[in-house]
């Protein structure tokens, strides 16, 4: 692999840990959010939704620009995340906690299509392996924010010192991109850079990915935001709260490792509609259980089938598009980051009439959903022509 490949690589699994941190900024310290701004608990997860109207505006545009000139577009989303990542916890004024949420999600949809851009050049052999290793490093930034927050806490100091140590990384970032070149390669709608996936309905089997990451960002951040302070309501302390997410993220981490293997043997088609179906089941059984340990036990298996799904559903779009990787991977984060918006309104209301319980009733819901469109795209695709 050459210099510049490298640089190239690291940018992007950098870009993938910093974007799992930025996801977990306000799960894992919703607590001490609400009381630095002194709002409740639905006032500040609408954070999270001013982070998802801002990538949903700006992620298709986005996609576009990266075809054109990808450093540029890097530099300027990984900016924008440490704004996010930084502003909300040391500004502690809800409207501009808010500009940088809203700024911080702009800043997300360079992940989106810059990382299957960057790994389908790089590793072009073992693409889908590739984006579940990015999926690995995005669960050990939601790892680290979560595990670095309890242990503030333990320690008895801050818990935007967590996000302070954090930002070195996108620092990092911003210091390489300047050294680091992508060439674009003549003619390059025309090269098969992956492994090409094939249908009859292009555009229905895209719109359907999108449903199924719109369902996939819906659970996510539903579980992000909520799983802590139910724990809490369930008896368990701050820290044993910020430690579950740690540890769901954990899982993530060692599933998506896991995950690169295993994708080497089954195709993304079947890894998806499979993975849908034992969360759904693991969720439930966390549901029927209802206790501390039955969620320590059940959240960790969520995690560890849940979190390669985005990479994957990202990696059947683009092999289905793949003369075109990065405005796929925007044009499914649209559909998927619409998910963001509507999970905080929704999640709310049902706070304020059911109680946070029926939260997971929601993402259950939601699952059973996944489970059914995934079933469709695997019979719309196929490997072969």
């Amino acid at each position: 692999m050459s210099a510049n490949n490298k640089k190239l690589a690291y940018l992007a699994f950098a870009l993938y840990f910093i974007s799992g941190v930025i996801c977990m900024l306000v799960g894992s310290s919703m607590s001490s959010l609400v009381e630095l701004y002194g709002r409740p608990l639905e006032k500040i997860v609408l954070f999270i939704g001013a982070f998802a109207t801002g990538r949903t505006l700006s992620v298709y545009m986005i996609g576009k620009l990266a075809k054109k000139d990808p450093m540029k577009v890097l530099f300027a989303g990984t900016a924008l995340l440490m704004i996010y990542l930084l502003g909300v916890a040391l500004i502690p004024v809800y409207y501009i906690g808010f500009a940088c949420a809203f700024l911080g999600g702009i800043g997300m949809s360079a992940q989106d299509a810059i990382c299957p851009l960057f790994l389908s050049r790089v590793y072009p052999e073992s693409y889908s392996s590739s984006l579940s290793a990015g999926q690995a490093l995005y669960g050990l930034g939601g790892f680290a924010i979560s595990a670095l927050t309890g242990l503030m806490f333990h320690v008895h100091l801050p818990f935007y010192v967590a996000n302070i140590l954090l930002a070195l990384v996108g620092v990092s970032m911003l210091v390489l991109i300047p050294f680091t070149r992508w060439e674009n390669i003549e003619a390059e709608e025309q090269v098969e850079t992956v492994k090409p996936l094939y249908s009859q309905h292009n555009r229905l089997v895209l719109i359907l990915l999108g449903v199924v990451c719109f369902a996939y960002c819906s659970i996510c951040n539903a579980l992000g935001s909520y799983m802590s302070s139910y724990i809490e309501t369930l008896g368990g302390s701050s820290e044993a709260s910020a430690y579950i997410l740690a540890v769901y993220n954990l899982f993530i981490v060692i599933g998506a490792v896991i995950f690169i293997v295993i994708l080497k043997k089954l195709n993304e088609r079947t890894v998806l509609l499979a993975n849908s179906a034992i969360i759904s089941i693991a969720l439930s059984a966390g549901l029927i259980i209802n206790s501390i340990k039955g969620y320590y036990i059940s959240f960790p298996a969520v995690g560890f089938f849940l979190g390669v799904l985005f990479t994957i559903i990202i990696a059947i779009g683009t092999r289905l598009e793949y003369r075109n990787i990065s405005v796929a991977s925007a044009f499914i984060a649209t559909i998927g980051s619409c998910g963001d918006i509507f999970t905080p309104i929704v999640t709310s209301r049902l706070i304020t009439g059911l109680g946070i319980k029926s939260v997971l009733y929601y993402v259950i819901v939601l699952m059973v959903l996944q489970t059914v469109v995934s079933f469709i795209v695997y019979i719309l695709t196929k490997e072969e022509v």
